[in-house]
């Protein structure tokens, strides 16, 4: 595959992240990649694509920047679906809107397409960019609350599933009516969290590796920054985001264990909960009289979490065994 032409994919939904969507363009524009179209997909407000439409018709280089607007089912999940359909290219690449792509970023997408046939996605960092220095004590393995990869591996290997931060796909992935489920994903919470099943993402990956045979590759060099705003370290945000994973990857296991018989399906979250427990909350307790703001803060976060992932996942759990007796009873 030389040089295959990529499609980039973008939603956004809210004229709060303007500025942040023009810094993702601006670094869209400087790719050392050429070959590649930009499918902007926005919803909600009318705002958002009337100012993007003026800012990308005043530059005539920008004609391989495509705008939608998404007048069906509101979602991450059904914007993204309707990027896909708009667009021509071999590989599908999917940013947030506020992110910000590396320079090498699309050439690193291609040359690790070009160099494993045995691929049908791949993911790589997504790195905290903190609206203030200050921000940064947050532990890595706390990172998915913020939408970024928890603790980084440091070389390339196969893994379970792409972060919709910075991912991309084969376009045969998306065929046969493949796409992503609109019942999970954003649907546009902002400062306020989401409230809804999340992990779009995850469950993708999981369905088209099972039905290809082939894998997800973690690569380090595929590199974005996502900007991490005040308000996403506030309790109520963490809580919140928390309790619906928790509550998302209950459902996930009592789902996908049951349709797909795939066993370990939570198997990186036993994992990540393991270090939590055994390494970051014993190390936190070490340097509390060394370092007691940054410990302290850590303590409080990790139990918050913990302790609103666990509810979720309970609630998540029920729902799950009560919709599934439910349908047993109607069958």
């Amino acid at each position: 595959m030389a040089d295959p032409f990529i499609s980039v994919v973008v939603s956004a939904y809210s004229m709060e992240r303007y500025s942040d969507l023009l810094s993702l363009i601006d670094s869209l524009k400087s790719q050392s990649y050429t070959n590649f179209e930009v499918i902007l997909v926005i919803e909600k407000s009318g705002q958002l694509f009337s100012c993007l439409n003026r800012c990308l018709a005043q530059h005539p280089h920008n004609r391989n920047f495509k705008l939608f607007f998404n007048e069906g089912i509101p979602g991450l999940a059904s914007a993204r679906n309707l990027g896909v359909a708009k667009s021509q290219g071999e590989i599908m690449a999917f940013i947030d809107d506020d992110a910000a792509a590396s320079p090498e970023w699309l050439a690193c997408i291609a040359q690790c397409f070009g160099g494993d046939k045995k691929i049908i996605g791949l993911t790589g960092p997504s790195l905290p960019w903190w609206e203030h220095p200050g921000l940064s004590w947050f532990p890595s393995e706390f990172n998915w609350v913020i939408s970024s990869m928890p603790c980084l591996p440091r070389s390339r290997g196969y893994i379970r599933n792409a972060w919709g931060t910075n991912m991309a796909f084969r376009r045969e992935a998306f065929e046969g009516g493949q796409g992503f489920n609109p019942e999970l994903g954003a649907k546009g919470g902002g400062c306020h969290g989401k409230s809804e099943l999340v992990g779009e993402d995850t469950e993708f990956c999981l369905r088209i590796c099972r039905l290809s045979g082939l894998h997800i590759l973690y690569a380090p060099e595929v590199k974005v920054m996502h900007r991490v705003y005040k308000y996403r370290l506030k309790p109520g945000f963490i809580a919140k985001r928390a309790y619906w994973e928790g509550y998302t990857k209950a459902v996930f296991k009592y789902r996908l264990s049951k349709e797909t018989n795939l066993n370990g399906v939570l198997s990186e979250e036993r994992g990540l909960l393991k270090r939590i427990i055994l390494h970051l909350l014993p190390l936190s307790l070490l340097n509390l009289p060394l370092k007691p703001r940054q410990s302290a803060l850590t303590i409080l976060t990790t139990l918050n979490i913990l302790g609103s992932a666990g509810w979720g996942y309970l609630r998540g759990a029920a729902s799950a065994r009560f919709i599934a007796d439910k349908e047993a009873v109607n069958a």
